[in-house]
């Protein structure tokens, strides 16, 4: 593959993609013109930020319209987005959506440029762009007035700055890098202020600084003179305030002005409180059940969308489903699975190696590693979730998915010329495939009228999607 065209034609190649994405996230945003799914929730509060109105941080008012409720379970920054755009855009369907479109987008631009510093490779980041703007979840999230595309937004933001502390060199120096941490938790606090679970991230970077102080350590254990642990006991201290401050005290600071607009509208820290105890009382006591649920086991291989809305009217309907493209989806975990083997032979042989911690540091500290961590960190962890699920709680994870899914068919057409042939069908293949796949799917995922038998024996084609 001649990587140089794709480096040469790279911004024009990433606009093209960013500007389909653009296209298909605002075309028809406005239909339905009313509220579906959570928009009862977020776009009603969203709707009560915009005037100023403290119902939106109160937990015990009755429904502002008809069949409607206050969302005080989530942070309100991803509403803050939606205020806005409601204040410029008018409290409409096109307003109170059009923010998840942009940021819909912006996960895209994002995963550009999470693939090329990772893998260094335009081609890499130009396919992982092009897949992830044919996924369906990514697509359907950016066209709903919700939080998930937000998170997924701050999340990708936060790994991305993260790489600027250089958390794959040895001998790292905080110090050096001290901006990039502060950058970096500033924007997981941006992601914990949009919806809890974007915490998750926190944890990558926690695996990669405990890495290095544990070397430092290490450092320490082997000194052979006083001035040298000294030294090394100073780096340690430096190292250790420094991921307290940046990588704990920050992000809590910074979810603590996400509610800014409580606070000058006179309500004080025991409301916070209350507020949250509110939260975690409704989050771990929830019992009540749902048709489209589903479990996390479930969503890695596309088995139960989540359904937002339908229309009926002369033989046809018109959906709007939270179901992913199962091409990308499918191929994307056969892809994880084979990395994941693979990391896991190379750790299993590190005890036959010299330096055995070393070789599994050097290991955990690759792209593949990075992008793993990436991917499970953001879905694992609701395995254990004591309360209801739903596909679209997948959202986050995508994006690492794609990005793997866009290595490993590079890697495809880089094997040794005779299995050329093969190799390059596959790609071709999955590429194409997942391309028909959003063609064939697109109506169902922005609720575009389709015959209803069509709907039935294609959309409808398992049982768990209907």
């Amino acid at each position: 593959m001649d990587t140089q065209v794709f480096k040469k034609q790279y911004k024009t190649l990433l606009l093209v993609i960013l500007f389909f994405a653009f296209f298909t996230r605002v075309y028809r945003l406005h239909v339905p013109e009313r509220y579906i799914f959570d928009e009862v929730y977020h776009s009603v509060t969203a709707k009560l930020i915009a005037h100023n109105d403290p119902r939106a941080f109160e937990w015990w008012n009755p429904a502002p319209e008809p069949d409607t409720a206050v969302d005080w379970l989530h942070p309100p920054l991803a509403k803050y987005t939606q205020a806005a755009s409601m204040l410029i855009f008018g409290e409409n369907s096109f307003g109170w959506r059009i923010s998840s479109a942009l940021f819909g987008v912006g996960v895209l631009y994002l995963i550009s440029l999470l693939s090329l510093q990772l893998t260094k490779n335009h081609a890499i980041s130009l396919l992982a762009t092009l897949l992830a703007s044919l996924d369906g979840l990514l697509l359907v999230m950016s066209r709903i007035a919700m939080n998930d595309i937000h998170v997924t937004f701050a999340i990708l933001l936060t790994v991305i700055l993260y790489l600027k502390t250089k958390p794959f060199e040895e001998k790292r120096k905080p110090l050096e890098s001290l901006k990039w941490y502060l950058f970096t938790g500033i924007s997981a606090g941006l992601a914990m202020g949009t919806k809890w679970s974007g915490v998750f991230v926190l944890g990558i970077l926690y695996v990669y600084e405990l890495l290095s102080m544990l070397e430092v350590v290490g450092n320490i254990l082997h000194a052979k003179n006083k001035k040298t642990i000294q030294t090394h006991l100073k780096q340690l201290i430096q190292h250790g305030a420094i991921v307290l401050c940046c990588f704990v005290i920050l992000p809590l600071t910074v979810y603590l002005l996400s509610y800014a607009q409580m606070f000058l509208q006179g309500k004080d820290l025991n409301h916070l409180r209350e507020l949250h105890k509110q939260i975690w009382w409704y989050q771990s006591n929830l019992t009540a059940t749902h048709t489209y649920q589903s479990t996390p086991l479930e969503w890695i291989i596309n088995k139960r969308p989540v359904w937002f809305h339908v229309s009926y009217g002369s033989g046809k309907r018109a959906d709007i489903y939270a179901h992913g493209n199962s091409i990308l989806l499918w191929s994307g975990l056969v892809t994880v699975v084979l990395t994941s083997l693979s990391i896991l032979k190379r750790l299993l042989n590190s005890t036959d190696a010299k330096k055995p911690l070393e070789t599994i540091t050097r290991i955990i500290r690759t792209p593949l590693t990075y992008l793993l961590m990436g991917y499970f960190a953001t879905w694992i962890v609701w395995i254990r979730s004591p309360r209801i699920m739903f596909f679209y709680h997948y959202t986050p994870a995508i994006p690492f998915l794609v990005i793997l899914l866009a290595y490993g068919l590079y890697k495809l057409t880089m094997l040794p010329e005779k299995y050329q042939p093969l190799a390059q069908a596959t790609a071709l293949t999955t590429v194409s495939l997942a391309a028909l796949y959003f063609i064939v799917f697109f109506p169902h995922w922005t609720a575009l009228p389709m015959p209803a038998h069509f709907v039935n024996s294609v959309y409808f084609m398992f049982e768990s999607w209907k």
